[in-house]
């Protein structure tokens, strides 16, 4: 098989490129044209960052408008770009651009032009070509009806219910898994994925056949969707949607609600079973102010409630004790209240009370369809509020002129301590070497100008901001050429004391003085957890689709980035970084936080592979203390594939902040799908 027409996996962030080798990632397939249909060139157009024309990236050595043509079979247009990638849409593109700007000569035929940076040669398909309306008729699945190709949304679904990946998915695997647990629809993508659903989602569009183009793992005479693309079937006559108890005992259905894994809008009870009804969490919840109903089989309760109001289509999984009824989704949850007025805090940090009415009627959500549910009625801040007036915070039924006991609690710490000032700043002794050179007995009269610049540029860098009073330490007027041996060590000298005095603020400085305060008898505050405790708050879980803090690089044509739910080492999502095999190189996600110079930390992921063939790398990095995983731990083709593995580095900080770094790469071998989740980091002393 020839390896330039092999195809992989698209994901929707900016530029990706696919692999030139002839299989996807393991052992997916697309299928194979050998003769090209007939097409017309357009001219030159504009790309951008994130594509215009989206699909089925390759990139190999011998293009031509042809080849391309082969490739992107069942699309609208192709356009060929970089003398050797091919992009493939099905809208056309609008944004034409001289053709002296398209000048850079196909690498299958330099008689022929492919684009250039940033330009397409654009071509359109003759459609009056009977070749293109040759498409396989759809695989027939007994008691469900082919709808089609439709798009997929990340990290919001456009199927709502469960969602499994198989490395042996089928057709009859996925449509027995959703009927099992209740639904109408089912969808398979990427190859691996399965999603079900009541109802699709009315941001779901179809398209092309040709963009649902990956074989399915466990049958490859079948399709399995594509890069977030769905192959979509339904049942003909559903028996109909979940609904909402409209009461369950003394409770009553409020709306969907917003909830965190790492922090759950209800934490007094954590439930969960695989024959899960509204009835059983309501009877474990009796004694609760509120109870709610999250994936499926899982179960909150308590009195105290934080969060918002939520789309009802949120909430779209069936309970798997009772498929007739709805139990939440992905973070999110059916919430049920008692009559009584109670206090709800939102996400804004808003205490207003809840509204249940025992008259309210039967809420039935039809979550994936345009038509808004009913909901409880709401404030301007989409919170059920109760009829019941509130007294005024002014008012008092008592009047005392006692005061109440108060008690004072002295604190000596045993070391000096960071006091937080400057905000970035580097431990004394810990400056950036570039910057201890300074005080070198080797520096000569011709490297302290080059010295200088280069501990002045370490200063600002990692994100480490401008400090004007550090940047005043170095002379503003440019040494002699030659300088004495006396001019060049006065000014290293003086430099570096400068950089080493309070004014200049480089050096963080530390109390050890003891602090007093004085609180009210049972109000002492607990003291704040320093060691133990992972700093990412969440981002390194990814569990509410998306990166949070993480920044992600721009070598997004190297190294595809996404927030995957097919490979979660716990939660519902990790996130999947995918070596393209174009050209090697890599990409990094970065994050800079604060921290306490001269404690411990620990910087860790999880991580597994899909292909020990391919010549990957998974590295953690620390700034501004330069370490990183070494290069044989860090090579992914002697770690073994799909099995969850660890990476770590343990540090104590020289600084008061630190930016660490994940980069994921290669050489030209082979894709690879590497999946990474439960990053912490975690102070340990």
């Amino acid at each position: 098989m020839d390896s330039s027409r092999s195809k992989m996996r698209l994901l929707s962030l900016g530029a990706l490129f696919l692999s030139t080798s002839s299989a996807l990632p393991n052992g997916l397939y697309s299928r194979q044209v050998d003769d090209a249909p007939k097409y017309t060139a357009l001219g030159c157009f504009v790309d951008t960052g994130s594509r215009v024309l989206p699909s089925k990236v390759i990139s190999t050595h011998d293009m031509t408008a042809e080849k391309c043509a082969a490739n992107c079979r069942g699309y609208d247009y192709f356009g060929t770009q970089w003398s050797s990638e091919c992009y493939c849409g099905s809208n056309k593109p609008t944004d034409a651009a001289p053709a002296s700007e398209c000048n850079m000569p196909c690498s299958g035929n330099p008689d022929e032009t492919c684009g250039a940076g940033m330009r397409l040669n654009v071509y359109e398909f003759d459609r009056a070509c009977d070749d293109l309306d040759t498409e396989e008729p759809p695989v027939v699945i007994s008691g469900f009806e082919y709808k089609g190709c439709y798009t997929d949304n990340v990290p919001q679904r456009v199927l709502g219910g469960i969602t499994v990946a198989q490395h042996d998915m089928t057709l009859e695997k996925c449509a027995a898994t959703c009927t099992a647990g209740g639904y109408a629809f089912f969808g398979v993508e990427y190859g691996t994925e399965c999603f079900c659903g009541t109802s699709l989602d009315a941001a779901s569009t179809k398209v092309s056949e040709g963009e649902c183009s990956m074989t399915c793992m466990g049958n490859h005479s079948q399709q399995c969707g594509g890069p977030n693309r769905l192959n979509i079937y339904e049942k003909p006559n559903p028996v109909g949607a979940g609904s909402n108890l409209e009461s369950v005992g003394d409770f009553h259905y409020a709306s969907c609600w917003t909830d965190k894994v790492d922090d759950r809008s209800l934490k007094a009870v954590d439930w969960r079973t695989d024959d899960m009804t509204v009835e059983k969490c309501a009877d474990r919840c009796s004694e609760f102010s509120y109870f709610g109903l999250e994936y499926s089989r899982e179960c909150y309760c308590g009195n105290e409630l934080i969060g918002q109001v939520a789309p009802e289509k949120d909430c779209a999984m069936l309970c798997v004790g009772a498929p007739g009824q709805w139990c939440g989704g992905p973070d999110r949850m059916n919430l049920y209240t008692k009559a009584a007025s109670t206090s709800v805090t939102t996400s804004a940090e808003v205490t207003t009370p809840i509204e249940t009415e025992t008259d309210t009627p039967t809420i039935t959500p039809e979550p994936e369809t345009t038509t808004a549910p009913t909901e409880p009625e709401t404030t301007t801040s989409d919170i059920p509020v109760s009829t019941t007036e509130l007294p005024s915070s002014t008012e008092s039924s008592t009047t005392t002129t006692q005061g109440p006991e108060l008690t004072t609690i002295t604190d000596c710490p045993p070391t000096p301590t960071y006091n937080g000032n400057p905000a970035y700043c580097y431990a004394s002794g810990g400056l950036p070497a570039a910057c201890r050179q300074l005080a070198s007995t080797t520096l000569n009269s011709r490297s302290v100008g080059s010295s200088m610049s280069a501990c002045k540029s370490a200063l600002t860098r990692y994100g480490m901001p401008t400090n004007p009073a550090a940047t005043a330490c170095f002379p503003t007027t440019a040494l002699p050429v030659v300088p004495s041996s006396a001019l060049a060590r006065s000014v290293a000298d003086s430099v570096y004391a400068c950089l080493h005095a309070p004014t200049a603020s480089v050096i963080c400085q530390s109390d050890s003085a003891c602090a007093t305060n004085t609180y009210t008898v049972g109000q002492v505050p607990s003291p704040t957890p320093s060691t133990g405790v992972d700093l990412l708050k969440g981002d390194g879980g990814f569990e509410d689709g998306t990166l949070g803090d993480w920044v992600l690089g721009p070598s997004t044509h190297l190294v595809s980035t996404t927030i995957s739910n097919a490979r979660p080492k716990s939660g519902s999502r990790g996130l999947l970084m995918r070596y393209l095999n174009v050209n090697g190189g890599g990409n990094s996600l970065t994050y800079n936080l604060p921290v306490v110079p001269g404690q411990q930390y620990r910087f860790s992921l999880s991580f597994q592979h899909t292909n020990p063939s391919a010549a990957t790398s998974l590295y953690l990095y620390v700034y501004p203390d330069i370490l990183q995983t070494s290069f044989t731990e860090a090579q992914l083709n002697g770690a073994p594939a799909n099995a969850w593995g660890t990476r770590e580095i343990t540090f104590t900080a020289k600084a008061s902040w630190v930016q660490l770094v994940l980069n994921v790469g290669g050489n030209v071998a082979a894709t690879n799908d590497v999946y990474i989740d439960d990053i912490t980091f975690v102070r340990l002393t």
